[in-house]
């Protein structure tokens, strides 16, 4: 700087908060109060002579807009506008002015790098002394690399050398903190040295080098057009002396934002004192701007525009004032009257949520009811992303676009999604879960147009992935899909009427998918390098989304980003550590979820979802702040892994506290909206919340009674709210009992059915007579009930093989039958190895129990099957019997295995649990094709427990088999009478067993709502 322009010294302006920042620039501008001479409101091509620093680029279009309007109809040539950039400014444009503008490092390139470097750190420490808790796994290795990233930004932004890290004294921290020190003296050395390699610079270095090269050629320019730089608070060193520059040209003036005049001088010099600064306070960036830099007090500051009639700005001054100086509050009345108090509330309200969701559905209404007035405006503003998007979609039930700037990640966009799909598929070889999923997909083609895919996903689904997975990978999907045969199911099964044009389609979507994700398949073992990983990902999502029909409109934006992102990636690969597929695909959520995907901007939007720091100089008629709850607005004050606080003391870094004044100023900022709403729920996931710190200042300077009343308009929304979400009372449903025409109603049915037709007629209706039938989960492992088959089918196997007396070998002839049984569930390792193992423990006890029911057995039957007509013929009861046996001194013996729960005798005797008597009465009427029909002297439940082989008889003491088996069947033949009157319905759970459990058609009966008292408190 000159030392004429030292003496000059520097213009400097203000707007307040309430003050519409950007009118009041264009009109300050255009009128000449900016720069003295410089008044072009009627000269349309003046005014191209002006350049104007702004901190983002939503606010130079914003500018450029407002003068448009202010200089009416006819050509205007605007001012060049530059974004000054911020901390999360991507680019400057000031490369013109710089001859030799250094190439920045690729953000993703440098990830990579940094990643690379921690693995390889890692794994040192790992072989030194076996230390393994430094960044377990790809995602802790890569947030790491973030870090680091943001410490190496952070250390550039503010001028700290790394040489610093040398006066930092090893074991005077913790141990964990020596050997981050460690790692940051090794990364000292590495990270330039990779730089320089690749012509490269981090983008915070160039940044800070082509502001200063500006400012020196601003510095250096002899006087010509007027140069503005107007809402940057300049936090970082680099933006300050721009500013600093331009201040002290001729021609050169600074517009900060929302600069405190109402704060006492003493409060304020204490904001920047040497001993105890204020850096959590939203003044303390603007107080350091003007100490440091411009080397001017706060007097030289001249306001653009006074307050407006809601203007706030005294009221917050006195709620934010640094802690040191609360005690002036005793004397808030005599500095801030209660009119002035009142006149500040007047337009507040406070929305106190119950929750995420109430909160959401209030802020929707707040800004639903500016659209009532033609011309207004309003926006959410919130740090908090979940809030915002929740916002968004209650906006929709009105049919209301917001217009949201920030837009989503990369990662949770629909192609992002795809991507991510992808790979988790390819990860778990082909597992029916995402697989499933990514068939699900909008974008997933594989070759075929979408009602295609959807019809081959339709019948792949069903016979290759729901029920027990096949073998893995792409060579037990195919051939899954082609040894399938609907010929193996029972007839009521969906999978049984699959025809032969439906299992083409499923056996050529299941090649499709085999060839299309075979690239990344094939790396599914080992380490691969990151290229090559990366390569065969973007194949194999290629291959995935093309088809005749790929790519909706909507997605484009998205895929184009998404293309853009692997091409990044490709770039810096050479970089990156190599890893497995499963740590790819944990990883990719990372990698893509930096990259923003924004939505096109919507012309003539009344309603914006803003960011706290693109909301700095946006002006709107309703104002939302929400979230305001500690740990989101101000966030949690983030711990650094690298540095300890101490430590980044030491080294001069700013202390994390600075992002809370940072917050505090965009808060002060936000309120200076005409109409402001104020919200924050009471409880986030169930656990209480405490309200934002800048929310109980405001509470406590405005009084309980005016906080109550603020509280009270705030609860208007919730009322509409819950106005909203109120439903009439419905009438309670009658239990459902549907009477179908009789040719519609079942004739034949098994006895195991007719316990469920007596406790839940309802099933046998949505099974026969709807011909409805439960679906297999996908990759449903295997229960208690395949469990139970396996048993089932190695006792009867073994039976069969020998009825009339038991071989010599006998335990390991059922351990053969056993293991062929139970050979299905071989592909479930932790299933199959718990089960045969209880198996092998349960052979010695059934032999045993084998040899001594043969003492008094001729001759034992297993699995067979009959057939009883019934009511004249019209009916038809079918039966497989687990075990008959004729005894040695005459009748049979009717056995049922249970490797569950056993029924009682007295459930048995009252034809709840009919199965036994049922099969009874078929052995006495000579209806199992190999057994002489004779009565039954023994009922017979064997279950087959862990520890025990125990017989449970069937029949009370009082009674016989054969009595009890003749009254079974006169009561089942009452039940088909009575069901073979037309009126007669299927009841849903007319007797059941157990309260509140639920079978396979409760849903579809809507159990659950009529049995909720009433009627159903059974």
């Amino acid at each position: 700087m000159t030392p004429e322009a030292q003496r000059r010294g520097p213009r400097l302006f203000t707007i307040p908060p309430s003050a519409a920042f950007v009118a009041t620039l264009a009109d300050a501008l255009l009128d000449g109060e900016l720069v003295d001479g410089f008044a072009p409101r009627g000269d349309p091509l003046l005014l191209a002579t002006a350049t104007i620093f702004l901190p983002t680029r939503r606010a130079g279009r914003l500018l450029a807009e407002a003068l448009r309007q202010r200089m009416g109809a006819g050509v205007t040539l605007l001012p060049r506008i530059v974004p000054v950039g911020d901390v999360d400014e991507d680019a400057l444009a000031f490369a013109e002015s710089y001859t030799d503008p250094p190439r920045q490092v690729p953000p993703t390139t440098r990830r990579l790098a940094l990643a690379s470097l921690i693995r390889a750190w890692r794994r040192a420490l790992a072989g030194e002394d076996g230390r393994v808790a430094v960044a377990a796994g790809p995602g802790a290795e890569f947030a790491l690399a973030d870090e680091l990233a943001r410490l190496i930004d952070e250390m550039a932004a503010q001028e700290v050398p790394w040489e610093r890290l040398d006066a930092l004294v090893p074991g005077e921290h913790d141990r964990y903190w020596d050997m981050a020190l460690d790692f940051l003296k090794i990364a000292r050395a590495f990270w330039p040295a990779f730089l320089e390699a690749e012509g490269c610079v981090d983008a915070s270095v160039r940044r800070d080098r082509l502001i200063a090269a500006e400012s020196e050629r601003l510095s250096n320019l002899p006087e010509g057009g007027p140069v503005i730089a107007a809402g940057s608070t300049g936090s970082m060193p680099a933006t300050a002396r721009l500013l600093t520059a331009i201040a002290h040209l001729p021609r050169g003036c600074v517009v900060l934002p929302g600069l405190d005049l109402h704060l006492d001088a003493p409060s304020w010099a204490a904001l920047t004192d040497d001993e105890d600064s204020a850096p959590s306070h939203p003044q303390y960036g603007l107080a350091l701007l003007l100490k440091r830099h411009m080397r001017v007090g706060r007097e030289a500051v001249r306001e653009l525009a006074p307050a407006a009639p809601h203007g706030r700005e005294a009221l917050l001054s006195e709620a934010l004032r640094p802690v040191a100086s609360t005690e002036q509050w005793a004397g808030l009345s005599d500095r801030l009257g209660p009119a002035a108090i009142d006149a500040a509330l007047a337009q507040v309200s406070v929305i106190e949520a119950e929750d995420a969701r109430e909160e959401a559905l209030s802020i929707a209404l707040a800004l639903r009811e500016v659209l009532e007035v033609p011309g207004r405006t309003g926006a959410l503003i919130t740090p908090d992303r979940d809030l915002a998007r929740r916002v968004a979609a209650e906006l929709l039930r009105f049919e209301v676009a917001i217009d949201d700037s920030a837009g989503e990640p990369l990662s949770e966009s629909g192609p992002g999604r795809f991507a991510r799909l992808v790979a988790d598929a390819c990860r778990d070889e082909l597992a029916p879960l995402p697989l499933s999923a990514l068939l699900r997909h909008p974008l997933a083609r594989f070759g075929l147009e979408r009602a295609a895919l959807d019809e081959g996903a339709d019948a792949l689904e069903m016979m290759v992935l729901r029920g027990p997975r096949p073998a893995a990978g792409a060579k037990g999907l195919t051939e899954a899909a082609a040894g399938f045969d609907p010929k193996g199911f029972h007839p009521r099964d969906p999978r049984a009427g699959i025809g032969e044009e439906r299992r083409a389609l499923a056996d050529a979507l299941a090649g499709q998918i085999a060839e299309g994700l075979a690239p990344l398949l094939a790396l599914g073992r080992g380490e691969h390098a990151f290229a090559t990983l990366l390569g065969a990902h973007r194949a194999a999502v290629q291959a995935a989304w093309s088809g005749p029909d790929a790519g909706a409109a909507e997605d484009e934006t998205a895929l184009a980003e998404l293309a853009h992102a692997f091409e990044t990636l490709a770039e810096g690969a050479a970089h990156a550590p190599a890893m497995t597929l499963a740590d790819y695909a944990a990883a990719l959520v990372l990698l893509l979820s930096s990259q923003p995907v924004r939505p096109p901007l919507l012309p003539g939007a009344r309603l914006r979802i803003l960011g706290p720091l693109e909301a700095r100089l946006v002006g709107v008629d309703r104002v939302v702040l929400a979230g305001l709850v500690e740990q989101t607005w101000p966030n949690a004050v983030r711990a650094d892994p690298w540095l300890s606080r101490p430590m980044r003391a030491a080294l001069g870094l700013e202390a994390p506290e600075r992002r809370i004044g940072l917050s505090a100023h965009d808060f002060a900022q936000g309120c200076g909206a005409p109409e402001l709403v104020l919200s924050y729920p009471r409880k986030l996931g169930g656990a209480p919340t405490v309200p934002s710190r800048f929310l109980q200042r405001l509470a406590a300077v405005c009084g309980e009674a005016r906080w109550r009343e603020a509280i009270a308009r705030g609860d208007r929304f919730r009322r509409l709210g819950a106005f909203i979400e109120e439903e009439p009372a419905a009438a309670r449903i009658a239990r459902p009992e549907p009477a179908p025409p009789l040719e519609l109603r079942p004739t034949q049915l098994s006895v195991t059915e007719i316990e469920t037709w007596l406790r839940d007629p309802y099933t046998i209706y949505a099974r026969h007579v709807l011909r409805l039938a439960p679906l297999d989960g996908l990759d449903e492992a295997p229960g208690a009930g395949e469990r139970g088959s396996a048993i089932h089918d190695a006792l009867g196997t073994f039976v069969q093989a020998y009825p009339e007396g038991l071989p010599g070998n006998a335990e390991a002839a059922l351990l053969d039958h056993g293991r062929r049984a139970f050979a299905p569930l071989e592909q479930f390792p932790a299933e199959y190895a718990l089960w045969w193992a209880r198996f092998e423990r349960l052979v010695p006890r059934v032999i045993g129990w084998e040899r001594t029911r043969r003492e008094h057995t001729r001759r034992v039957l297993a699995e067979q099957y009959g057939r009883l007509a019934l009511a004249g013929g019209r009916f038809t009861l079918t039966g497989r019997a687990d075990r008959i046996e004729q005894r040695a001194e005459g009748g049979l013996a009717i056995i049922d295995f249970k490797t569950g729960a056993v029924p009682t005798a007295k459930q048995t005797a009252v034809h709840y649990s009919p199965q036994l008597p049922l099969e009874a009465a078929m052995a006495a009427a000579g209806r199992f094709p190999d057994v002489p029909g004779e009565p039954s002297a023994a009922l017979v439940y064997v279950k087959l427990g862990t520890n025990e082989v125990k017989e449970i008889s069937a029949v009370d003491k009082e009674a016989t088999a054969a009595g009890l088996a003749t009254d079974t069947l006169q009561r089942l033949q009452t039940l088909i009478a009575a069901f073979e009157n037309p009126s007669r319905g299927y009841a849903s759970l007319a007797r059941p067993m157990f309260g509140g459990r639920y079978g396979d058609y409760d849903h579809l009966a809507r159990a659950k709502e009529w049995s909720t008292g009433g009627e159903g408190e059974e």
